[in-house]
């Protein structure tokens, strides 16, 4: 790497990013079919490494992440040390974390995630970049459900979370906005008064969009409505349990450390997503097993993704105007990413094509398979074993009486996210009589110690709320865990 050369090829492409997203007719030039993958990658590649000299120059935080890693002047990109919340951004404090070790005097926005511990963290966006995460995501809406107007209803959780007022911001100069949160009869009551004259897209987590349509009273023949979906994978079974409500349901992919809507699902995606889950041995050769993950195209000219050794998706946000810098940012999901004519290849090897209207757009495809670290999807927030675990402690009676646990997600016949927590009793002890209150108590608990899981409990149905199951000591699925090996809390 090449710091004078590298930042003025990176402002240049900088430019070139300015220029492109700044009109719907540019953007589309710049991903247009045809030989220009090359020169996409280059340009990418290009304004990461500028993105990496301007953070290392300016940012108090990040030069001193740099100096502890002894990198100051890596060789390649791939010599830049790899960061996380716990190695990067818990240690500093958010002045650290900006340009010029300060905050924004003004037109800033500080949005926050909770993690295992309940305490909230904060997010810094500054003008320019939340400008550009605007225009990239109507540019996305565009090209996923057409140039007709639309009414939005945003049913993400608002306040202070990332994703809920984002797409609030930044869709309201393309459409007419109603933010309800997640409340099923608000968003009932807001289609009744407007009525099936108008085109709608509805924007929330997927287990509450399946709770939409189970409960309300409305005849969805009627209407024309769209969903866009967030926060956590979505199996194709939800999927078509949405669309015979809905015309189309795609799932857009981010995060609260990065930015949203960094990766879409496509028509191209989804379709084949359905190949590798009615072909195994293509799943084998494309993504190395037969668990279907989740697929996403993403733009190249923003974010550089990277996949480690171990299958962490690293994340580089390309620009050298945001406020706090990400570079190679470990999100710690589970993924891969492949260039398309890669997966055109594999698939030519199996016989197979896959036709959509229109032109292919050639992005590179992201595989997202989930969480690697100990943490389950749940209604749009991240719940950890930790979490249960304090939940437990500040619940004397199971205190008393347990000896492990873990979280058991799984979903039923009717594609409802369900939740049980396992309980292995300890020796002599019997499972209390009174569990439905017990279950009330855990869950008020785990509302204490993430603020995630306090709102987002809140659109879950009685039917299908987490419930508590007890094993006798030596008995169950905990029982057969070796205790001399880490233990599994997640299973």
């Amino acid at each position: 790497m090449n710091r004078p050369w590298d930042l003025f090829l990176g402002r240049a492409f900088h430019a070139v990013g300015v220029a492109a997203v700044s009109s719907w007719g540019s953007y589309r030039l710049l991903f247009a079919p045809g030989s220009m993958g090359a020169l996409r990658r280059q340009i990418s590649q290009a304004r990461a490494q500028a993105a990496f000299w301007n953070a290392r120059d300016k940012v108090p935080a990040y030069a001193r992440f740099l100096r502890q890693h002894d990198a100051w002047n890596p060789r390649t990109f791939a010599d830049i040390p790899v960061m996380d919340k716990d190695s990067y951004i818990r240690p500093s404090t958010l002045e650290e974390l900006c340009v010029g070790g300060r905050l924004p005097e003004r037109d800033a926005v500080i949005d926050e995630s909770s993690g295992s511990s309940g305490t909230a963290t904060s997010w810094v966006r500054g003008g320019v970049e939340r400008k550009t995460t605007r225009r990239l995501i109507q540019h996305g809406s565009r090209a996923t459900f057409g140039d007709e107007p639309f009414i939005l209803i945003n049913a993400f959780a608002l306040g202070p979370w990332a994703t809920g007022m984002a797409v609030s911001m930044s869709l309201v100069e393309k459409c007419v906005l109603k933010s309800v949160g997640p409340d099923i009869d608000k968003v009932v009551s807001t289609l009744k008064q407007l009525g099936p004259k108008y085109r709608y897209l509805i924007a929330g987590y997927p287990p509450f969009l399946k709770a939409l349509v189970d409960q309300a009273d409305l005849d969805w023949s009627d209407y024309q409505i769209y969903a866009a979906v967030g926060g956590e994978g979505m199996s194709e079974g939800l999927r078509a349990a949405l669309n015979r409500c809905f015309q189309r349901t795609v799932s857009s992919f981010g995060a609260s450390d990065l930015e949203i809507n960094m990766a879409v699902e496509t028509e191209y995606t989804m379709q084949l997503r359905q190949h590798l889950i009615s072909n195994a041995a293509l799943a084998r050769d494309l993504v190395g097993t037969e668990s279907v993950p989740m697929i996403f195209q993403y733009d190249p000219l923003n974010y550089w993704i990277e996949s480690d050794a171990d299958q962490n998706l690293l994340f580089t946000v390309n620009r050298i105007t945001n406020v706090s810098p990400r570079i190679r940012y470990n999100l710690h999901d589970r993924g891969m990413v492949l260039p398309m004519p890669n997966v055109e290849s594999v698939l030519g090897d199996h016989g197979l094509t896959i036709d959509v209207e229109g032109p292919t757009i050639p992005l590179p495809l992201m595989f997202h398979w989930g969480r690697q670290e100990l943490a389950i999807a749940y209604y749009g927030c991240n719940l950890t074993p930790n979490d249960l675990e304090n939940a437990i402690m500040a619940t004397p009676e199971l205190a008393a009486i347990v000896n492990h646990y873990a979280l058991h997600p799984s979903e039923d016949d009717q594609a409802n996210k369900r939740l049980e927590f396992w309980m292995e009793l300890k020796a002599g002890c019997e499972a209390p009589p009174q569990i439905d209150r017990l279950t009330s108590d855990l869950l008020a608990r785990l509302s204490e110690v993430n603020q995630d899981f306090r709102e987002s409990i809140k659109m879950v149905p009685d039917s299908i709320r987490p419930t508590l199951k007890f094993f006798a000591a030596g008995e169950g699925p905990l029982a057969t865990q070796d205790v001399r090996l880490k233990r599994q809390y997640i299973l």
